[in-house]
């Protein structure tokens, strides 16, 4: 029953994954993205790329302890240990995963929510750059508890690494979002393994990844946090704010839930 259970499970998963993939074959840029495309100044448009990519790498590297006060961490660890020891003891089973499914989505529909009313407020106010570390800080505490809904961690350099790909991958189309799927996958088949990769290229992948996550981030929420910038119309880069990070934490949940069910694998 239990091998039954995994292997359904396991199956399930790679249909949703390619579910992912297939709604965003497409790089589906709304109208209102290419109108105020042509309306940003070049010179603004770095300025503003400059200006998330310094609040990104910020966030990311020296906002953990920060953002690790907004959430009770050690509460939803212990909730994880229960709900895994249960799952020792009674073997694998579909509603033994659906324990950790609930607790990976009522995050995410707790931080949606915090997204939303802060984007809204901020863009109705015309508020669009100090959004920015705002916004990283809520889609970085997402991505967190996700990790700890499923068991793993997120300060170690490869756990670092894993979230910043996962960033990148998932704002991307197309065959770049596959071929970026794939190299996630094999990630994750190396951790699983536990294949240990040199220290100094860790941390030399990390801040290659830091900036492409932090330009993924850019191109998907630029023109959002331009309008965001003026009153009122900024409402419309405030929604922005959610579509983007609804995007980034379905994918991560498939990731973690990918390395959960390898690391549960029943033979």
């Amino acid at each position: 029953m239990s091998r039954f259970s995994w292997d359904n499970e396991w199956r399930l998963e790679n249909l949703k994954e390619e579910s992912f993939l297939t709604k965003h074959i497409m790089d589906k840029t709304p109208g209102w993205v290419s109108f105020i495309r042509e309306k940003v100044p070049s010179s603004l448009q770095r300025t503003l790329e400059s200006a998330f990519g310094k609040a990104f790498h910020m966030v990311f590297q020296k906002g953990t302890a920060i953002i690790e006060k907004t959430y009770r961490k050690d509460e939803q660890k212990s909730i994880y240990k229960q709900s895994d020891k249960k799952m020792n003891r009674e073997g694998f089973s579909v509603s033994g995963v659906k324990r950790f499914d609930r607790q990976a989505k009522m995050t995410i529909r707790k931080n949606l929510i915090i997204s939303l009313f802060e984007g809204i407020a901020l863009g109705l106010c015309g508020m669009g750059i100090p959004d920015i570390p705002i916004f990283v800080s809520v889609m970085l505490k997402s991505i967190y508890e996700i990790a700890i809904s499923f068991g793993f961690g997120y300060t170690s350099e490869k756990e670092k690494l894993f979230i910043l790909k996962l960033i990148d991958a998932s704002l991307k189309s197309g065959d770049v979002l596959r071929k970026k799927n794939e190299e996630i996958n094999e990630l994750i088949d190396a951790m699983s393994n536990g294949e240990e990769l040199d220290e100094g290229l860790l941390r030399v992948m990390v801040v290659r990844q830091t900036d492409g996550a932090a330009n993924a981030l850019s191109r998907e929420l630029l023109y959002g946090k331009f309008i965001q910038g003026k009153a009122i119309i900024g409402l419309i880069g405030g929604v922005n704010d959610i579509v983007c990070l609804k995007r980034i934490t379905d994918y991560a949940v498939l990731k973690y839930k990918r390395r959960f069910l390898i690391e549960h694998r029943v033979d």
